[in-house]
């Protein structure tokens, strides 16, 4: 049986990510977090309290028995107070799982991202995605997933105006999402969570960067397993 660790469970496709294992999975996840969810876990799922992401001691004792490492880590600037915060976290916290489950030989990361990431990009936000993306890259996992979602839709316990927003419009005025602008169409959260579990079940040994709509066509597979 493989061993999933999910990192950034309370986030919207972090949760969706443990919905999937409402039901019996032929795998088993273990959640490392630093406090418990405020939402109810599925039976058999276990959790991992580490306080700081940063004490490679016990983050190192919260990742033993791991095989592949299910990153949803990540935050907004507005919510983490300042940039320097927020690379902290989106960037840092990667940094450190990466390093982290390179040494204990994981053998899958699988990260999500964002639409448009690139450590070349002029936005802080993008740009510090794109040197998370590379982080884990720099390591040798026989399997990496990178995701890059466009607006992601589900039931998100916080409020994010931009996504609000960004919603409505989509229900508006879907019929503009055509050509070009296809690729920026929303996508369901539980969509990302099922690609990434996929991902974390494959035997193949690569690398893919799946943008928006590269992710949807993982809905026309079946999980059975």
């Amino acid at each position: 049986m493989r061993t999933l660790i999910l990192t950034g469970a309370t986030g919207l496709v972090g949760e969706e990510f443990i919905n999937l294992f409402s039901m019996h999975r032929n795998a088993k996840l273990i959640i490392v977090a630093r406090k418990h969810p405020d939402f109810t876990i599925p039976k058999g799922v276990e959790i991992r309290i580490v306080s700081d992401f940063f004490d490679r001691l016990h983050l190192r004792a919260a990742l033993q028995d791991g095989q592949e490492m299910i990153c949803c880590i990540g935050t907004t600037i507005a919510k983490a107070g300042s940039k320097e915060v927020f690379e902290k976290t989106d960037v840092g916290i990667v940094r450190e799982l990466a390093h982290v489950c390179s040494e204990l030989n994981f053998a899958g990361f699988h990260y999500v991202s964002s639409m448009q990431a690139s450590i070349d990009s002029s936005a802080f936000y993008l740009q510090c995605k794109g040197r998370a993306e590379a982080e884990i890259q720099f390591h040798p996992f026989k399997r990496i997933s990178i995701l890059r979602p466009s607006l992601l839709l589900g039931n998100r316990r916080e409020f994010r105006f931009g996504e609000k927003i960004g919603m409505m419009l989509s229900k508006l005025f879907p019929f503009l999402l055509i050509g070009p602008l296809k690729a920026i169409r929303p996508i369901k959260a539980e969509t990302v969570a099922k690609c990434l579990l996929y991902r974390a079940m494959s035997d193949n040994e690569d690398t893919l960067i799946l943008e928006s709509e590269d992710i949807k066509t993982f809905t026309t597979l079946s999980i059975n397993f």
